[in-house]
């Protein structure tokens, strides 16, 4: 590619992230939709496509462009017959794909290599203007951690692309902040049973990490990050390398957890951290001596049973008999009425149930959010410690798995503990371990 400078690398860049590429024609999805419907937003990203990304395919390809609005989005397209031979070759020269929705089977190793300097920084801001985001609800913590989310669909099915968009990144100067991969034991932590969990990718950084290297050519997005800036307070997180895992995430095993929807190398595994994703997705930035502690307390960390499963009772008995029926056919269930606040001063009982709080926030809570409790969880627990509730346990309660239920309203939460026996059985005969990875058999 000889004749290759930063405009045909944007252009390029501008392809991988929101592109689908058809016989001899393409377009360019850019999913503006939570802050490109405000008019003064729509009139400036208009002049950005018609005068800078028009310009561009102009001098460099040859063609026009022209944009159209449909679902939130600004879809743009070449206008009349072209020829966009030069384009796939391109495309190819760079080890990238020539056909389809790009994102899906893109690999950056080879384009990696070739652009440098300008070209690289020009082709990465390609992407970015194409799928990272800046609306008000990426927060690390609150309006003084603004956070720049480059989001990709979670049907690209594509891990291997996003550990090296962010590791690419990372080698340029940015720091990331968090990176959030679209794999059930992300999504769906507590709840073997929800099926809601494809909702994406995200690679974040906060905006001062992020603008010190990188930038956004479209001129609608400089002018927003650059205010947003303003409001960043936090300091930047520690480099990757020297991070530590102080709060890996117990999971409980998906019914999705060995599905096919999801690529061989993250297939059948289990996850307590973004950074237990990196590492086994062999990105050079993971701390791995963090990684192989978190692996090694396994045991602590894994539950064959809902960790959290909330909904109506009639739904929740159901799955729990069939838990009760799979696992413990000769054990009896033991049923009785108490108290909110009786069961929370049971010894041990919230050591033992560390979601026994918010599934029970879950049954009072007067203002649902779906399924989450919206106001203090404290707070609705003490105006209701007085209310009663029925609790179904397979053996006694300490024996680790119980069903809650609020009759007032029939809703009910399914709880288990990580160390009860046949959890940990469970554990050591269907889990082994290789390297960092933690499959399931």
């Amino acid at each position: 590619m000889n004749n290759l400078n930063h405009t045909k690398a944007y252009l390029l860049g501008l392809l991988v992230g929101g592109g689908k590429v058809d016989k001899n024609t393409f377009i360019i999805d850019m999913p503006f939709k939570k802050w490109g419907l405000e008019p003064s937003r729509m009139s400036s990203i208009a002049i950005d496509i018609l005068t800078k990304v028009q310009g561009y395919f102009n001098t460099t390809y040859g063609f026009s462009i022209n944009y159209i609005i449909g679902n939130d989005n600004w879809l743009i397209k070449p206008i009349g017959d072209i020829d966009i031979t030069e384009i796939k070759n391109d495309l190819k020269e760079l080890g990238l794909p020539t056909g389809g929705v790009l994102l899906s089977t893109t690999d950056l190793s080879i384009v990696k290599d070739k652009l440098t300097g300008i070209n690289a920084e020009s082709f990465l801001s390609g992407i970015c203007d194409a799928r990272a985001s800046l609306t008000e609800s990426h927060r690390r913590f609150s309006d003084d951690a603004p956070v720049v989310s480059i989001e990709i669909p979670g049907s690209t099915k594509n891990f291997k692309l996003v550990v090296q968009l962010c590791s690419w990144l990372t080698s340029l100067g940015s720091i990331t902040d968090q990176v959030i991969y679209n794999h059930p034991n992300f999504h769906s932590k507590s709840d073997p049973n929800y099926r809601k969990w494809k909702k994406g990718f995200k690679i974040r950084f906060l905006v001062r990490s992020f603008l010190e290297k990188h930038s956004f050519a479209l001129q609608s997005k400089a002018v927003d990050i650059i205010n947003i800036e303003k409001n960043q307070k936090k300091e930047e997180q520690e480099e990757c390398l020297l991070r530590k895992i102080t709060k890996p995430s117990s999971v409980s095993v998906h019914v999705d957890q060995q599905s096919l929807e999801l690529p061989s190398e993250v297939r059948s595994k289990l996850f307590f951290h973004y950074f237990h994703f990196c590492a086994v997705l062999n990105c050079p930035y993971a701390p791995i001596d963090e990684v192989k502690k978190t692996v090694k307390n396994r045991n602590k960390l894994i539950n064959f049973f809902p960790r959290l499963s909330k909904g109506s009772k009639v739904e929740l008995q159901d799955k729990f008999y069939e838990i009760k029926n799979l696992y413990f056919p000769k054990v009896e269930i033991s049923k009785q009425k108490t108290k909110v606040g009786k069961l929370l001063e049971k010894e041990g009982i919230i050591g033992k149930f560390s979601s026994l709080q918010p599934g029970i926030a879950y049954l009072f809570d007067n203002d649902l959010k779906g399924k989450r409790h919206s106001g203090s969880m404290s707070n609705i627990i003490a105006i209701n410690k007085d209310n009663f509730i029925e609790i179904l346990s397979i053996g006694e309660i300490n024996d680790g798995l119980i069903l809650v239920i609020n009759n007032l309203n029939n809703r009910a939460f399914i709880c288990s503990s990580t160390d009860s026996k046949l959890n940990q059985d469970l554990i050591n005969s269907k889990i082994k371990v290789q390297g960092v990875s933690v499959i399931l058999n």
